[in-house]
């Protein structure tokens, strides 16, 4: 088979290149994440860079009752109590991830000689970029069986309520709806002993994409979606909080409708990337074949106060 027809038909040509280091460069400085993970949750960069673990510190406070702090006047001898505190560690194991690029002194003289050029070596740099971070999304969401990671969908710190969504809220009346309304935070606040606030409310996309409908088609004033946020944002006293649609959560992708609610702050939940997507410079053994590597480091999702994390279910 002709060389060049080969990689034509197989990979074909779009653009010429010049020169690699300007290739490369561009290419990998492109994004592909569909569902960006740091709107979801903490996502922490650069810290515990080359190691094989990160070490979380968790505290609790052993004091007794505010009371017994009391001191009475004209007593003598009065000894404040003493507050102490116990501390344990939770650690998350941090994953080493390398992939290389390969290519040959004909493609590249090929892709220069072309004259409708697409760049085999773009394409290839392309496609690592774009399986580090389309495979970072799906660890942050779903984690991984192979790497014994949990994500933030499937995290078995979080306790599961399969009655308070028993189906879409797309497909509720305007009586469920109100009823859902009236429930669904005093649920979680329940859950954390009104401890903690949530600042996400995750839902299937299959149904956030269906909040767009009235509750009341006859009084068409305020759809679902405006209602939901707009309670949630009342009942925790921030405006800042998110109503966000995920295709992680779909009966297709996990098996059931998966709801989440949660505080996405870096001290209850979080995940690491040690490294991110770095490349290494491109070099040749022989003349005829180069190659460079693209590296980086990550870790699944840790729940760090599990309280603080509730899911929500239903068949679909």
């Amino acid at each position: 088979m002709d060389l060049f027809k080969k990689f034509q038909n197989s990979e074909g040509y779009q653009q010429v290149i010049t020169t690699l280091t300007a290739v490369s460069t561009r290419v990998s400085e492109q994004k592909f994440f569909e569902i960006a993970p740091a709107d979801y949750l903490p996502v922490i960069q650069g810290e515990g860079a080359f190691g094989d673990q990160i070490q979380n510190w968790l505290t609790a406070s052993t004091a007794d009752d505010f009371v017994s702090g009391v001191m009475q006047n004209g007593a003598n001898d009065q000894k404040a109590p003493d507050v102490s505190a116990e501390y344990s560690a939770e650690f998350q194991k941090i994953h080493n991830w390398a992939k290389g690029v390969p290519y040959s002194l004909f493609e590249l003289e090929q892709a220069l000689r072309a004259n409708t050029l697409f760049s085999i070596i773009e394409a290839r740099e392309t496609s690592r970029v774009k399986n580090w971070q389309l495979g970072i999304q799906e660890v942050a969401f779903l984690g991984s069986a192979s790497l014994s990671e949990e994500g933030l969908l499937n995290n078995t710190a979080g306790a599961v309520d399969a009655v308070t969504i028993p189906k879409y809220m797309k497909d509720m009346t305007a009586t469920e709806f109100n009823q859902l309304l009236a429930d669904l935070y005093e649920v979680y606040r329940n859950r954390v002993a009104r401890t903690a606030k949530p600042t996400h409310f995750v839902i299937p996309e299959a149904d956030y994409n269906g909040l767009a409908s009235f509750p009341d088609a006859t009084f068409p004033m305020r759809t679902r979606l405006d209602l939901l946020e707009e309670a949630l944002q009342r009942l925790t006293m921030n405006p800042g909080f998110k109503v966000l649609p995920c295709a992680y959560g779909d009966v297709e992708a996990f098996g059931s409708a998966r709801y989440a609610m949660y505080n996405a702050d870096p001290t209850s939940i979080k995940m690491d990337i040690p490294i991110d997507y770095t490349q290494t410079e491109t070099g040749t053994w022989d003349g005829m074949h180069w190659r460079n590597i693209a590296y980086g480091q990550f870790t699944g999702v840790k729940s760090l106060r599990p309280l603080e994390l509730l899911y929500f279910s239903h068949a679909g």
